[in-house]
């Protein structure tokens, strides 16, 4: 049971890790940054284990204290549900993006972006986004 129990914490987790990775848009930092509980530049395994309770808590529909592969399944889904409409610009869902839709989409995109709020995305912020997206990539 104690391994099937951690084998469900480690891939919720991971699950948790990547939606985590496509924020939403009033969402402040970084994912390291929120993992960072005390701001020292380090995740620790201690901050990693409340990450982890928390996200258990979350999950855990029936309030055990432990996840079934259900509550996990649905738990993932939800929060992809989630980050779909999070990212969907149609946001009166009527099929299509009008003009509004567009315009308010990519205001948000880059208010995103722009960490420090100046209305310009420096060389560092377009970095920071390119890393993020290439992870790690080269080439043009």
């Amino acid at each position: 049971m104690k391994k099937t129990a951690i084998a469900l914490a480690a891939g919720l987790s991971a699950a948790a890790l990547a939606a985590a990775a496509f924020a939403a848009p009033g969402d402040k930092g970084s994912r390291f940054e929120r993992l960072d509980a005390n701001g020292d530049g380090k995740v620790t395994a201690e901050e990693m284990a409340a990450r982890n309770e928390a996200l258990i808590n979350d999950a855990d529909r029936n309030g055990d204290g432990a996840l079934t592969e259900s509550e996990m399944r649905e738990f993932r889904e939800a929060k992809r549900a989630e980050m779909r409409r999070l990212r969907n610009p149609d946001k009166n869902n009527d099929g299509v993006v009008d003009r509004a839709e567009y315009d308010r989409a990519s205001a948000e995109r880059f208010e995103r972006l722009d960490k420090n709020g100046d209305g310009v995305l420096s060389e560092d912020e377009r970095e920071r986004r390119r890393g993020h997206r290439g992870h790690g990539r080269r080439g043009g």
